[in-house]
């Protein structure tokens, strides 16, 4: 019996291991992505020891059992650790590009699980014995594996932990005479997308068309980059970056002499600088990157959320290190099937999360600036114009369809934050500025994903006002923020 209870527990934590190794193979050579927190770390310990429990539970049941019957249902306990495990390995072939793109092809990705399945049942129903012994010899064999998960989950409990939240007290009033600015980022929104032929806001988008009416539209923008990964960080230091790489100690440019340098979105010519040298109360909420991390003592109020780490800050799951699992599953069949509705789910919690944040009330003095790094309309698309309705595919980027139903949710998601301002009695007395980081990558009508639209309703403003000078997207809206605040006051 005792052998039995250590086989059972082994075996049960080597399952546990297996299903978790997407996430390990991401906090060993992603974990930048991931904002790890020391809260993900006990909650992927607990995860890990209730997986084990489940699954040693079973093994216990199953391992010592000759029939056709136990041999399949241990099968069936193994096939989504022994899946994941394999969606991990992917993860770190050199290869990996080729068995993405030849996953893309949704015939070949059918037809290959489809062969593994029946494989496994022929196998099964023909010669039983041997289906179990190899099964289970496989299992012994790949159990060392939770080692490996044991040991990446506790050494990412002693790195430094990004800092994903920061709330200070407002400053003191500002020497200048400056109106709040709400800068509303959605990221891979189109310029295309937005605009007709005329450059006028297409009709159905209603609450852009609103705003425009009584805005200044910039219709020649450029964006500094094709990627969030360059566009952010240049938006942050208002200059263009050459580029960025991601390292474990965080975010690294490339210099004029080629040479990488560590990345500072902190300096005072930034954004965030200039608006705390103009006297701002200064905001930041977004995803992707580990904002309040970059931004340090420049921002007051900070919220950030990783696109990958399903784990929400201050809130506790177990389950959390599952669907962040199951969110670094590839994206083809079979593995969609799983990842698709995790995702969805994450893409929803982060834009109810960071539209909150925009919501929040926005002071006149000390004057706040606001600027909120929206996860719409990229993928995965999951919103239309009534709300969460994601598809069966939400990840799937032709036709352009629902990238179109997420933009329409984008004009909603502006409209809603516009009636807020309304009803709090302060959008005439504020800047509010519409703007992408680039364009949509993946076609549709998308004719220059560097052209991005960058809209702003001044304090004030009335009238429609067109703009056709090129300008650079990065330095205009440090531009903006300087424009909202007038000269000094006269002294008395």
């Amino acid at each position: 019996m005792l052998r039995r209870l250590v086989i059972a527990a082994w075996l049960g934590l080597a399952l546990a291991a297996l299903f978790l190794y997407p996430l390990a193979v991401a906090l060993s050579t992603d974990a930048y992505y991931l904002q790890w927190q020391a809260g993900d770390v006990v909650e992927t310990a607990v995860a890990l020891a209730g997986l084990a429990a489940v699954f040693g539970a079973i093994v216990f049941a199953l391992w010592y059992r000759s029939t056709r019957a136990a041999h399949g249902a241990l099968a069936l306990v193994s096939a989504l650790p022994l899946a994941s495990f394999a969606a991990g390995v992917s993860r770190q072939l050199p290869f990996q590009r080729a068995l993405i793109s030849a996953g893309e092809t949704v015939p070949l990705g059918t037809a290959a699980s489809g062969l593994v399945a029946a494989a496994a049942i022929v196998a099964l129903t023909v010669w039983p014995a041997a289906f179990g012994r190899v099964l289970r010899r496989l299992l012994i064999l790949l159990s060392p594996v939770s080692l490996v998960v044991l040991a990446t989950v506790a050494l990412s409990a002693t790195r430094p932990h990004a800092a994903v939240r920061t709330d200070a007290e407002p400053g003191p009033a500002a020497a200048r005479v400056c109106a709040p600015v709400l800068a509303l980022l959605f990221d891979e929104l189109s310029f295309y997308y937005v605009y007709d032929q005329d450059d006028h806001i297409r009709p159905e988008l209603e609450a852009l068309g609103r705003l425009g009416s009584e805005a200044t539209h910039y219709v020649s923008v450029a964006a500094p980059g094709r990627e969030t990964l360059d566009a952010l960080p240049s938006f942050l230091a208002a200059r263009r970056v050459r580029e960025i790489e991601v390292r474990p100690e965080g975010l690294l440019e490339r210099g004029a002499e080629s040479e990488l340098i560590p990345f500072d979105a902190a300096g005072r010519d930034g954004l965030y600088g200039t608006a705390r040298a103009l006297g701002y109360t200064t905001e930041m909420g977004g995803y992707y990157l580990a904002y309040c991390e970059l931004l340090g003592a420049t921002v007051d109020v900070c919220r950030s959320r990783s696109f990958y780490n399903a784990s929400s800050p201050g809130e506790f799951s177990p389950l959390d290190p599952l669907r962040t699992t199951l969110v670094l599953w590839p994206r083809q069949a079979p593995f969609g099937l799983l990842k698709h509705p995790a995702f969805a789910r994450h893409q929803r919690e982060m834009v109810e999360e960071l539209t909150a944040f925009a919501r929040r009330p926005i002071s006149r003095q000390p004057p706040t600036f606001r600027l909120v790094h929206f996860s719409i309309p990229h993928l995965p698309f999951v919103f239309d114009a009534d709300g969460y309705n994601p598809p069966s595919d939400p990840l799937a980027t032709a036709p352009d369809d629902a990238y179109g139903r997420q933009v329409l949710y984008v004009d909603r998601v502006i409209g809603e934050l516009l009636d807020a301002l309304r009803r709090d009695a302060v959008y005439d007395d504020m800047t509010i500025v519409v703007l992408a980081d680039h364009g949509y990558r993946f076609g549709g009508h998308e004719r220059d994903p560097l052209q991005i639209p960058f809209i702003v309703k001044h304090a004030g403003q009335r009238e429609r006002v067109e703009v056709r000078a090129e300008q650079q997207g990065e330095t205009l809206l440090k531009d903006t923020l300087q424009i909202a605040c007038a000269a000094p006051e006269p002294s008395r």
